[in-house]
């Protein structure tokens, strides 16, 4: 019954689009109206609610001209991301200026030695310097956030994710050759990801309880507390590897940097995302309410938008037109 109800769970939150590509620009969308402060079932529920607003849009014939206007502009900005090799998420710590706080320890230093620097030298050569002393603190705390999470994550979390990887990715090609709408198959597998992990990470440690009792020499209670101390650890090595990972990330647009042919794209980059959030909410203000509950209500029945898509009055007024 679990299994059951977390893979319900995890279909009832797909997010239908006619293309990859639609879906990407679906994603890159979401984030710009609201890039934080939002769980996982809000940023569905957003996904989705843009899908089938423009899904709903498409239907009723030509795209007004400043939609188009965005439309561009958004395919335009993540191919400029792609081409970059960073995520939407990353734009907005570049080049902030020595303002926001970018959540490392060189934010403090960065305030203060852009504002004494920038007395004698330019704004954008001053912060260009902190820019490259920035680089050695990366790669420290990458490499220590990684030693952390060694033993743990080879020990408790490699195993199975080894297997989990493998037994997946069979799951997949499987689905895949059964559908016609799917393109990769990524939610299947994450959700055969999981299954599998909920079944064997507690098997792997019934397996090392086993070893200890019948291999070692340990005592009793040694073994519990190593037995108890898995879940902690295992933990443990999944959170410092997710930092690492963030780490990692992180650390390409500060390499980028440091080439000048792409610091001045990467430079243009926040004011251009900024440029974009503001068509964006321009357009949601002036076409959304024609959605009807799409745009107005806090939940949306799926299944109903699924069957019958709203129209907006304007649909409507052609319908009755006809009519007469």
């Amino acid at each position: 019954d679990l299994l059951m109800t977390i893979e319900d769970g995890m279909r009832s939150v797909i997010v239908t689009a006619p293309n990859y590509q639609t879906l990407k620009h679906v994603h890159t969308v979401r984030r710009l109206w609201k890039r934080t402060g939002l769980g996982a079932k809000e940023k569905q529920d957003l996904n989705r609610r843009f899908a089938a607003g423009f899904k709903v849009m498409s239907e009723q014939g030509e795209l007004p001209p400043d939609m188009k206007s965005l439309l561009a502009d958004v395919k335009s900005y993540q191919a400029e991301l792609d081409d970059l090799g960073i995520p939407d998420y990353q734009v907005p710590a570049l080049y902030s200026s020595g303002d926001a706080d970018t959540g490392d320890g060189v934010s403090y230093m960065k305030r203060k030695v852009v504002r004494s620097a920038s007395m004698s030298l330019e704004s954008e050569d001053a912060e260009d310097i902190i820019e490259d002393l920035r680089v050695p603190y990366r790669i420290l705390h990458l490499a220590f956030t990684i030693l952390i999470a060694a033993a743990p994550t080879i020990l408790l979390n490699l195993p199975v994710g080894v297997l989990s990887s493998v037994y997946a990715e069979k799951k997949r090609k499987k689905a895949l050759a059964n559908s016609k709408v799917k393109i990769h198959g990524r939610d299947v597998l994450l959700s055969e990801q999981v299954m599998f992990c909920i079944v064997m990470v507690p098997m792997l440690w019934l397996t090392y309880l086993v070893l200890l009792v019948c291999f070692t020499s340990l005592t009793r209670e040694a073994i519990t507390l190593a037995f108890w101390g898995m879940p902690i650890s295992a933990y443990a090595g999944i959170m410092m590897t997710e930092s690492g990972m963030v780490d990692f990330k992180d650390l390409r647009p500060t390499l980028m940097k440091l080439r000048p042919s792409t610091r001045a794209r990467l430079r243009a980059m926040p004011a251009r995302r900024r440029k974009l959030v503001e068509d964006l909410k321009a357009v949601v203000g002036k076409y959304g309410p024609g959605l009807g509950g799409m745009y107005y209500d806090k939940e949306v029945d799926w299944a109903k938008v699924g069957k019958t898509p709203p129209e907006s009055p304007k649909a409507k007024g052609q319908e009755g037109n006809k009519e007469d």
